[in-house]
């Protein structure tokens, strides 16, 4: 007979696999193109990087495919790279509008690395597929020119934009439905609506755990579950911070390459060995800030993947990933807050050792559940 106070355990624990279940449906998904402005009034040019799964209707279609290598794309023939490029232009014409005051602008597109033999496709961190697609005018265009991005389920456009007599390079974000200036008229200062980096690179860190980071935040929340204090709390937050600071930059400028066929199996082993960890122990010695120390370099070649479109060596390098790893440090307060708040009154109660245990159970389930859908398991089981 089940005890009445395990029951919300129970519904706990299939809460988490049920969220971890449809999180694996959303596996590989395009939530951001980025592109790079260069000229300017009457000669602009906009090259995006472009994710060659997402080229492919089927596998734009099956949100639970996995995001394709270089490699892969490297090998594929020459009559799969044209319909590819055919498919991505075709994508980008429905998505993407560019006008003026006189009207709608005609553009053309080309794709540079498909121009050389064998292609030269740009190497990621993540060591994804991905394509340089080049749009440009068909026809000189003076005055100001706008983009528009169709709305729906449309990724957000985030282009560079040159800095201006020298100046910092910053970035403009058009979001699926709105439209902004791309290319200014006249002599002018930077666009009104254009992101300086530091501030871009720490929105995109907060972004990537609150809400796109599920698996980040069970790990979260399985520092959380530990000892419900605040000094133990953010001490090992912060060795988590520190810890994927170190990796993502080492991954960004290039010195260490991990394939994410290897790195998200195991950042969904550190959300199961850090809940079971849990069922054992009440409270943090040193040796769990060395824990969660080693998971967060794991976690930081994750980052990494993610961001790999655009923290790269350059200009500004060193700061934008500060500020992505700060923007992450705060989403993970966020999630520890509102942990906090959610749990106030009736921690102290004798239901809390229940939840407790139970929500352990469940994030080590979920991220069991993770670990064998990320490495392929659970698709060879479901095609016998």
């Amino acid at each position: 007979m089940i005890r009445s106070h395990s029951k919300p355990g129970l519904v706990l624990v299939v809460l988490c696999l049920l969220v971890a279940s449809v999180t694996r449906l959303t596996g590989h998904t395009v939530s951001q193109l980025y592109g790079e402005l260069s000229g300017g009034e009457g000669a602009w040019k906009v090259e995006i990087l472009f994710d060659a799964g997402y080229a492919d209707p089927a596998a734009r279609s099956d949100l639970a495919a996995p995001q394709p290598t270089r490699d892969w794309l490297a090998k594929l023939p020459e009559s799969e790279h044209r319909r590819l490029c055919k498919e991505a232009e075709s994508y980008l014409r429905r998505a993407l509008a560019f006008r003026t005051e006189r009207g709608p602008v005609e553009w053309k597109v080309s794709f540079p690395d498909f121009q050389s033999v064998p292609p030269d496709f740009p190497s990621l961190l993540n060591d994804g597929a991905y394509f340089h697609v080049l749009i440009e005018p068909a026809a000189p265009e003076n005055g100001a020119v706008r983009v528009a991005m169709a709305g729906g389920d449309h990724p957000t456009l985030v282009v560079k934009l040159p800095g201006q007599d020298g100046g910092e390079s910053r970035y403009l974000s058009v979001a699926p439905g709105s439209e902004m200036e791309l290319v200014s008229g006249g002599p002018a200062a930077p666009a009104e609506e254009s992101h300086h980096p530091v501030g871009l690179a720490f929105t995109q860190g907060l972004l990537h755990v609150v809400p796109d980071g599920l698996d980040h935040i069970f790990f979260v929340l399985g520092i959380f579950l530990l000892q419900r204090r605040w000094r133990p709390l953010l001490t090992q937050s912060l060795a988590f911070t520190a810890a994927h600071t170190i990796t993502l930059g080492l991954a960004s400028a290039g010195w260490v390459t991990v394939p994410a066929s290897l790195v998200e199996p195991a950042i969904a082993l550190s959300i199961a060995a850090l809940a079971v960890e849990n069922l054992f122990i009440s409270e943090a010695r040193p040796w769990r800030l060395i824990l969660v120390f080693f998971f967060g370099l794991v976690h930081g070649l994750g980052f990494a993947g993610a961001l790999s479109t655009w923290i790269h060596p350059g200009e500004g390098f060193l700061v934008s990933l500060l500020a992505a790893n700060l923007g992450v440090e705060a989403g993970q307060v966020l999630v520890l807050l509102a942990a906090w708040l959610l749990t106030m009154g009736w921690h102290r109660s004798k239901a809390w050792p229940h939840f407790r245990r139970w929500s352990c159970v469940a994030l080590a389930l979920a991220g069991l559940f993770w670990f064998v859908e990320r490495v392929g398991w659970l698709a060879v089981v479901g095609g016998a």
